[in-house]
């Protein structure tokens, strides 16, 4: 059951840093051309700075899941080293509840904040408000995912592929 939940969560973690990729090429792609436009022709897009805002809300939900895998989110490690290796483990399951939870809240809140969003459409780009505030509870399902997958694997991924740069230390 481990090495399946392990394996699992490798590839949620690999498809969601693939995705947060590109999408980080096409913001670079899009903050290069809104520079290159107004400072070589004069003019700017309208629309370049607002899908920029929009793609950075999904890259930032799409790389959190794969920060949980490595578990390279923010976390609180001081807790940890004080517990001592005993309980060390309970600390950082509490931890992963914590975070369960807010992902539990936001999916609540932010499906329906979606939802009602679905007829609206962004001022200078014209596309439907909805994607931008699907982000939320799409990156907190996958989070939710991504934690209890954590938690049959047992917190630490162990050493493995994504980290691996094919050299020994």
């Amino acid at each position: 059951m481990r090495a399946i939940a392990l394996m699992i969560a490798r590839a949620l973690a690999r498809t969601t840093e693939i995705l947060a990729t590109l999408i980080m090429i096409v913001v670079t792609a899009l903050n290069l051309t809104q520079v290159g436009g107004r400072y070589l022709f004069n003019t700017g897009f309208s629309w370049t700075e607002e899908y920029m805002r929009y793609l950075m809300i999904w890259l930032m939900m799409l790389g959190s899941v794969a920060c949980i895998f490595r578990a390279e989110h923010m976390g609180i490690e001081a807790l940890e080293h004080l517990a001592g290796p005993r309980f060390a483990p309970l600390v950082k399951s509490a931890l992963y509840s914590i975070a369960a939870i807010f992902c539990v809240i936001l999916l609540v809140y932010s499906w329906p904040q979606a939802l009602r969003n679905a007829s609206q459409v962004a001022p200078a780009s014209g596309i439907p408000m909805i994607y931008p505030y699907l982000a939320l509870p799409v990156g907190a399902a996958l989070m939710l995912v991504q934690i209890a997958l954590s938690w049959v694997a047992g917190f630490e991924p162990e050493h493995d592929d994504l980290s691996d740069t094919g050299g020994s230390a």
